[in-house]
């Protein structure tokens, strides 16, 4: 740190802070005490230890600065004297090198800072910033200390059950800036299956479930690092081979110069709500597929159709990249995609031959007519399905329907069903068709790429084949 900052922080922590300067020497004392006083609020100078204890004894001193070698009392006595009247005083010794066989006394009287003679701004304002930043951060302690007594005095029975509440109920670890666990509560020992002990000695890596990525981890500790609070969800490994999971807030705790001392993490564990989302969802999937099996049962097709598309947009959203909630979303509501054929009449619907233009006009308005049902939801599944249901007839380059979208227009969600929907009515016998052979089916979605489908999706289709026909196979009709 330079000087000038030495000075200024000085200054600003020695604010209120009064100095006892012993010296017999008038040109040192005059000179010393003009610097002492340009940064402390009160100044007094005496010329030998007599002196210099009586002006003790009629008022208090945050820092006592004193010579050696004095007439009528030296230093060391009258360091002595003063440590009987306040054994927490704090000392600065000027000290000549002559006067070398003095120390071990005084630093069996506990003073710990020395100048030495003659005596240079620079060493002065070095030894001062380190005592008087002492006793700035023990008055934060004890002002802190103070309020919090005087806190305690009055809330000690609500804290006490505030205390008892987050006990029972909130998991707590404190981890040091080298990611090493150094406390856990009884709570977190119970919930994991894991002894204070255990957690301590391993870390982390015994916590960590296998479906949690490096990925994630990683941009928790970046987060934290930053010196910013993470919130989150955290799948976590039970010592039986278990799960629970916890939302979660890490803060970051920071010294009074800003740096990072250690971490808190205060959790909840939440499985049960989670396992309870869970389920909820898997209803409201189920539902939506019960459904979509009830619009196909109307053109004479199986439930298997809805399950298998539902499998292949699960599975073509995974391979391009989706976030998770996107794939759950469209594996979910994927099964509405035809909802609207409810709305088609059946001489249109189960016809077994080919459509005229008047017919496949009606039959086009299925799209529209799903949407129309489900739009007016508010619920983000139900969003997605009316999405699915309107935009998965758009083709890629414009010529579908109801609104002739073209290229990243036709939302992912669409594009993808499209793309699930064809290869399934293609490999499956419908009233007015035969199922395709394979190859076939193959060269036709090729043919159509960067026409009717998206040709990232084609690519990634053709790439995974494979498990595009294992999902045909084993949920075959």
């Amino acid at each position: 740190m330079i000087l000038k900052e030495m000075i200024r922080q000085l200054s600003e922590y020695a604010k209120g802070m009064s100095v006892l300067y012993v010296e017999d020497e008038a040109m040192i004392r005059t000179n010393t005490s003009l610097l002492l006083e340009s940064i402390f609020s009160k100044v007094k100078t005496a010329f030998n230890g007599r002196d210099g204890l009586k002006a003790f004894e009629l008022e208090k001193f945050d820092i006592v600065i004193t010579d050696i070698l004095m007439p009528e009392m030296n230093g060391v006595m009258m360091i002595r004297q003063l440590k009987e009247i306040n054994p927490s005083q704090h000392f600065i010794v000027t000290s000549a090198c002559e006067e070398s066989s003095y120390l071990l006394e005084l630093i069996n009287l506990g003073v710990a800072q020395f100048l030495l003679k003659p005596i240079q701004t620079e060493q002065i304002i070095h030894v001062l910033l380190e005592v008087v930043t002492n006793i700035y951060n023990q008055r934060k302690v004890d002002e802190f200390t103070a309020q919090l007594k005087q806190d305690l005095l009055h809330q000690t029975t609500l804290l006490e059950q505030y205390k008892e509440a987050v006990d029972l109920s909130t998991i707590v670890i404190k981890t040091d800036v080298q990611g090493n666990i150094v406390y856990v509560n009884d709570l977190f020992s119970q919930i994991s299956g894991y002894t204070h002990n255990e957690i301590i000695e391993q870390g982390h890596k015994i916590l960590r479930h296998p479906e949690v990525s490096s990925e994630f981890y990683g941009q928790l500790w970046k987060t934290i690092l930053a010196k910013q609070t993470w919130r989150g969800t955290i799948k976590n490994l039970k010592k039986d081979g278990g799960r629970y999971i916890t939302d979660t807030m890490i803060k970051p705790i920071l010294d009074e110069f800003g740096n990072i001392i250690d971490f808190i993490s205060i959790s909840h564990d939440v499985s049960e709500l989670f396992d309870l989302n869970e389920e909820i969802w898997q209803t409201q999937h189920e539902m939506l597929s019960l459904l979509g099996e009830v619009g196909e049962s109307r053109s004479h097709e199986t439930g298997n159709h809805v399950r298998r598309v539902a499998k292949y947009t699960k599975l073509l959203g995974e391979l391009c990249g989706l976030e998770e909630e996107d794939i759950r979303l469209l594996y979910s509501a994927s099964p509405m995609h035809d909802i609207g054929k409810i709305g088609i009449p059946d001489a249109i619907l189960l016809k077994p031959g080919k459509l005229d233009n008047d017919e496949y006009h009606i039959m086009k308005t299925h799209s529209a007519i799903g949407h129309d049902i489900l739009k007016n939801s508010a619920r983000p599944l139900l969003q997605a399905a009316a999405i699915i249901a309107r935009e998965h007839h758009e083709k890629w380059d414009g010529s579908g329907y109801p609104n002739a979208l073209s290229g990243a227009n036709i939302h992912i969600y669409g594009r993808i069903t499209a793309l699930a929907d064809v290869f399934d009515a293609l490999s499956c016998e419908r009233v007015y068709k035969k199922a395709w052979p394979m190859d076939d089916i193959i060269a036709f979605i090729s043919n159509e790429r960067g026409r009717h489908f998206d040709p990232d999706l084609v690519d990634i289709f053709m790439n995974h084949i494979h498990k595009f026909t294992a999902i045909a196979t084993e949920f075959r009709d």
